[in-house]
């Protein structure tokens, strides 16, 4: 537990100075565009603004992948088959509770009497 707990602290930490990192690359590009380039303050920042739109479709792009990981498949086949199974097995005791219940003792009783009935010299004498 405390293991998660630190490893989760060190990502905290470490997406802080990301982000720091991420506005300091902002005002190097903007000093850039600013300054060597030439271009004004507002073209300045809608160069930056242009660059941020860019990498965050193409992050986007790269999120939205259509392609399941092999793990995920492979989840996926064991939940089926999982559930498979548990159909199955409903199935299966669903029958035996209605085989082994009165109405299936009486069913059962009375395909019994007519098999017995249809052997030769089975008729028993009714008293």
């Amino acid at each position: 537990m405390f293991r998660l707990v630190r490893q989760a602290g060190f990502l905290a930490i470490a997406g802080i100075f990301g982000f720091f990192a991420l506005i300091s690359l902002h005002v190097v590009l903007w000093t850039l565009c600013y300054g060597p380039w030439g271009t004004g303050k507002v073209w300045a920042s809608v160069i930056v603004l242009a660059v941020d739109v860019i990498v965050a479709g193409i992050l986007l792009m790269f999120g939205r992948g259509k392609l399941p990981d092999p793990i995920e498949v492979e989840a996926r086949i064991t939940r089926d088959r999982s559930l498979s199974e548990l159909r199955s097995a409903l199935a299966m005791t669903a029958l035996a509770g209605t085989v082994t219940g009165p109405a299936g003792r009486l069913a059962g009783r009375t395909a019994w009497k007519a098999f017995r009935g249809l052997l030769p010299g089975s008729k028993r004498r009714r008293r």
